[in-house]
């Protein structure tokens, strides 16, 4: 994780309200001033990676992300012989409609290694205020019929969506030899009989808050261009942007066109079924469990990547 300060709470606080044993945090900067406001806090655990730690697990910083991200998932995983792991980035929050995360993990059959859930993306729209909405995943026909010209900005592989469909696991723990990626386990099965996938239809949800500050957006463009986290058409359309004569103008264009939604764009997403509306107040969950408010904080948009 490598955020804002409110980010980081951001997330604490609602994993926490869900019910985790415990947040581990692997801080990418090991500086990260939340580091000691954190570590003392019973269900909080603060990893800092240091040059040592990376050593230790055989790697460098200056080691691809995703390699460190895999090696730093599967050396967490191994500490914990029992119960269950899930592997979020800062920006994902897992959200089940009506049940608990208790209660769906309960319901998982024994001999699956790993539950995944589907992605729902974040829009911003006018009536922040009171609501949040979310874009499912969807299918071209679908995507060309909400986004018109724009289509080709969610494609073709993204499901309608910019960043990931594939959602994120909560995987076993216990099992020997098991080694973690960002999305799945490594080696499951490819007839599907090691994993069970809980899709936007079955009230699942990884609520993924890509694009909600331009600001963040912003400052990760350069680290999402060079590790493929945007497809290559966005990433074309992103360096364009940057090559123009206004780029502070044209990205904020491509943001607007990319992450938020007019009233009647909204429209479309609910007539084709591919719309979420929650009333959601994470900031009282900071409050609750950290006695501040996370919008009065200071949030420059710093972070690279979660």
């Amino acid at each position: 994780m490598n955020e804002p300060l409110p980010e980081v709470l951001k997330f604490c606080a609602w994993y926490l309200a869900l019910g985790a044993d415990e947040v581990v945090i692997c801080f990418d900067n090991p500086d990260d001033p939340a580091i000691n406001i954190l570590s003392d806090h019973p269900r909080l655990r603060c990893i800092s990676c240091t040059p040592a730690f990376w050593q230790s697990l055989g790697l460098t910083a200056d080691d691809a992300f995703v390699t460190r991200q895999n090696a730093a998932l599967t050396w967490i995983y191994q500490k914990y012989p029992d119960g269950w792991l899930l592997n979020v980035d800062a920006d994902e929050f897992l959200f089940f409609e009506g049940r608990s995360v208790a209660d769906v993990l309960a319901g998982v059959p024994i001999d699956k290694k790993s539950l995944r859930v589907k992605t729902a993306e974040r829009i911003l729209a006018q009536d922040e205020a009171v609501l949040t909405h979310f874009r499912l995943p969807m299918e071209r026909a679908v995507r060309h019929a909400v986004y018109g010209e724009d289509a080709q900005l969610f494609g073709p592989r993204r499901q309608g969506l910019v960043g990931h469909a594939h959602g994120k696991s909560i995987v076993r723990c216990g099992i020997e030899g098991l080694v973690l990626r960002q999305h799945w386990p490594r080696y499951l099965r490819s007839d599907g009989a090691d994993e069970m996938v809980l899709h936007n239809e079955d009230g699942a949800y990884l609520l993924h808050m890509i694009g909600e500050s331009y600001e963040i957006w912003r400052n990760k463009l350069a680290w999402r261009s060079h590790a493929r986290g945007f497809t290559d058409g966005l990433t074309d359309r992103v360096k364009l942007a940057q090559r123009s004569s206004d780029p502070e103008e044209a990205l904020r264009d491509l943001h607007q066109r990319l992450h938020h939604a007019t009233p009647e764009r909204l429209a479309a997403l609910n007539a084709q079924g591919v719309l979420l509306t929650l009333s959601m107040d994470i900031d009282a969950l900071v409050r609750e469990y950290f006695w501040v408010s996370a919008s009065d904080l200071d949030a420059p948009g710093k972070g690279q990547e979660t």
